[in-house]
């Protein structure tokens, strides 16, 4: 037993033994051949880097106007790593800056933490070291209180910022759209994105972003063993976004949008609701946007540095008309009688009528045992011509073959054929139920719709059960007993017969009503249509691409989308049936009396129906009329004008266009365009200078250079911080 213990002893003694020469050597190492790792950890710096946001490009008209261009603002900054070196990690300085500002400490505080996995939204995804933008366009009052009383505000500084400018308001708001603070969400789709940038979120600035945004440019910073700056180094400039020049014209753009706001005024002092409008200008001949306005309007400049919720809220409230939807490009409304030149092409084209024939136009026509009749059930006792029918605007003279060809598509039906659905078949041709393929988000342009025998079936198939609980529970929550009886009625007859596709249904699309819809922009399109040979365009806002040189970079031009299937002698006789001359008593015509050039013009009214409201009022027109080498109509500009709940489209639309024609052709004011025509060649557009977005006016947070290898401590030096814009309280997205 002596001899086990004598040999454990032994193993322990050996044991500490080498544990002891083990950490001897290692203190011998550390402490006399190799003294320096140690210090030199703790002093050693590293490099880093502070993005220096891209100003966006500008955006101009026609002529070379600025439509969006930048201006400068005060930015405030709030710099983490300072306020982590106070004795309570800044909560003094926050509670301070949160009463300047309007806001609470707390929403502060989060806003400049450094994201991490423990570190809940709102948080900054920035570098920990980068100054964080915490208000934008910074009153006098905060500016001066800040560099007043720097000693109160460690860590904060005021920037010049480039800041997003629309110098015409309102102006072409939903063509324009706005611009905002990147997101999580779009830093994870785009890589190259950080929290200083500015990204498009609607209309032209969403569509062209890559084209806008520019390059940032990157301040070279130096880090300590902590990771806070303690130096500064190189600058990298950034370079500007290119310049996006539009087809839009400032000054007709104006016009429209005044003729539009004036008329709607003008109906609501007669009694009618007119809730909402549009006015879409183009040049027919090459797809070109020349205006497009829609009201109700907003400002974009409410959305530079962030939208408040308040603000938010007051454009999106129930009350508000939803003024962020552009009504142009991106409504959806029943055309009326100004869908007839689509009826009038089908039943041409497919050999129905003949524009030789003399057919009827009674007050009234039964169909599946409905009546249907005219305006006030106006009737003529001899039968017209399609040119006279297009003319009177004489619902029963195309309620009549478009039931006939309901029926004959019926019997291929009853025989297990296609049916042939003409007027579809047309209605698609000039555009309908597509997009028209306009240069803005996809989501910001309506398709428009019609009704046939497949899209009834399969709407039905998924819908069944919704009709039938409506039409069991009539609908409670309507107050209205009329309104909520006609709802029940319709739920139930949705409810067992929702999938047929009727004759009465063909009759109601031939004059552009039932589940016919389209937009201001897709009229303009097809009336296009009608005065360039059939092609129906892909239209355009974005002319040219211009890069900070002056350089043309890219044009970029309107395509075609296909060309209608139907003969130019038809699309000129419909032309020539709807021309304001003396001899026509077109519908619309009268609201132009006494304008010189009324026989120059030509046009169709729309007055549709809607259920539960007054009538939408239409104008589709067009003008100078000339003639081409073939004696085929030409003109240099369609104008489609629309008003909800306005009445009749010769006494709302009609007097409406009738101001933008003012100005397109020069009648009682100068004309807004040289020579009355649309503008063809493009306007010099001068190398751009960006204007600086670095620099500080009052206490910056970066600190001077420290020599490597050396111990540094913080200090405060102006100039170094990269000013970002200021995160949205609110970062909106559209309404519908």
């Amino acid at each position: 037993m002596r001899d086990v213990g004598a040999k454990r002893l032994w193993l322990i003694t050996v044991l500490v033994a080498s544990l002891i020469v083990t950490l001897g050597g290692r203190l011998y190492y550390v402490q006399i051949v190799d003294r320096h790792p140690a210090t030199l950890a703790g002093t050693q710096l590293s490099s880093g880097k502070i993005v220096i946001p891209a100003a966006r490009g500008l955006v101009v008209d026609d002529q070379g106007k600025p439509l969006i261009d930048n201006t400068s603002t005060h930015v405030v900054t709030v710099n983490w790593e300072t306020l982590q070196e106070q004795k309570d990690k800044g909560k003094a300085v926050l509670a301070r800056l949160a009463a300047l500002l309007g806001t609470n400490a707390t929403d502060l505080g989060r806003k400049i933490t450094p994201c991490g996995a423990k570190v809940p939204d709102p948080c900054w995804t920035g570098e920990p070291y980068q100054p964080v933008p915490v208000a934008s366009n910074a009153g006098t009052g905060v500016v001066l209180a800040i560099s007043e009383h720097r000693e109160d505000f460690p860590g904060v500084a005021v920037t010049t910022q480039t800041v997003r400018n629309y110098p015409g308001g309102s102006l072409a708001a939903q063509l324009l759209g706005y611009a905002g603070a990147v997101g999580a969400k779009d830093e994870q789709a785009d890589s190259k994105l950080v929290d200083s940038d500015t990204i498009g979120r609607s209309g032209l600035e969403e569509q062209y972003d890559s084209i806008l945004r520019g390059v940032d440019g990157t301040q070279q910073v130096q880090l300590d063993a902590r990771g806070f700056a303690v130096g500064t180094g190189k600058i990298t400039a950034a370079q500007q976004g290119a310049t996006l020049v539009t087809s839009i014209d400032s000054g007709v753009q104006a016009q429209a949008e005044k003729a539009l706001a004036d008329e709607i005024a003008a109906v609501r002092k007669n009694g009618k609701p007119a809730t909402s409008g549009a006015v879409v200008v183009m040049d027919p001949n090459t797809g070109r946007i020349i205006a497009a306005a829609s009201y109700p309007t907003y400002n974009p400049q409410i959305f530079v540095g962030g939208i408040s919720v308040a603000d938010y809220q007051k454009l999106t409230a129930p009350g508000s008309g939803d003024p962020l939807v552009g009504r142009a490009i991106d409504g959806q409304y029943a055309p009326g009688s100004t869908f007839k030149l689509i009826t009038a092409s089908s039943l041409v084209s497919h050999n129905e009528i003949t524009t030789s024939g003399r057919y009827p136009c009674p007050g009234s026509l039964t169909i599946d045992g409905r009546v249907k009749t005219n305006y006030d059930s106006e009737a003529f006792g001899y039968p017209l011509s399609l040119a006279q029918a297009l003319q009177v605007s004489c619902d029963t003279f195309f309620y009549a073959p478009a039931a006939n060809e309901y029926y004959a598509d019926q019997k291929l039906v009853d025989a297990n054929q296609k049916a042939n659905e003409f007027l579809q078949q047309t209605a698609s041709a000039y555009g309908l139920g597509s997009s028209p393929g306009v240069d803005l988000p996809a989501d910001e342009q309506a398709g428009g719709s019609y009704a046939d025998r497949e899209t009834r079936m399969s709407r039905w198939q998924a819908n069944k059960a919704t009709y039938c609980a409506d039409a069991a529970s009539g609908f409670p929550n309507e107050k209205d007993p009329a309104q909520r009886a006609y709802l029940t009625e319709l739920a139930k007859e949705n409810c067992t017969d929702g999938w047929r596709y009727r004759a009465g249904d063909n009759a109601d699309m031939a004059i552009g009503q039932g589940e016919t819809t389209l937009s201001p922009l897709q009229l303009a399109v097809a009336y296009s249509a009608m005065l360039n040979g059939g092609k129906i365009w892909n239209p355009t806002i974005g002319w040219a691409v211009v890069n900070a040189a002056g350089q043309v970079v890219k044009t970029i031009n309107p395509t075609v989308k296909n060309t209608v299937p139907v003969a130019q002698s038809t699309l000129s006789y419909i032309a020539n049936a709807l021309h304001f001359q003396n001899n026509h008593a077109v519908s619309g015509a009268n609201a132009f009396d006494g304008a010189p050039y009324k026989t120059l013009l030509g046009g169709k009214t729309g007055t549709a129906e809607v259920q539960g409201q007054q009538d939408t009022s239409w104008l589709a027109s067009w003008g100078p009329v000339g003639t081409d080498a073939s004696g085929n109509p030409t003109a240099k500009y369609v104008v489609v004008g629309m008003i909800e709940q306005a009445g009749t489209g010769a006494s709302a639309a009609a007097p409406m266009l009738r101001q933008v024609y003012n100005g397109l052709l020069g009648a009682g004011q100068p004309a807004l365009l040289p020579g009355s025509s649309p503008v063809t060649a493009l306007p010099h557009i001068g190398p751009s200078v960006a204007p600086t977005s670095i620099g500080t006016t009052s206490p910056s947070t970066t600190v001077t250079s420290a020599s490597s290898h050396q111990p540094a401590s913080p200090s405060h030096k102006p100039g170094a911080q990269a000013p970002a814009i200021a995160t949205a309280p609110v970062r909106a997205g559209r309404q519908r």
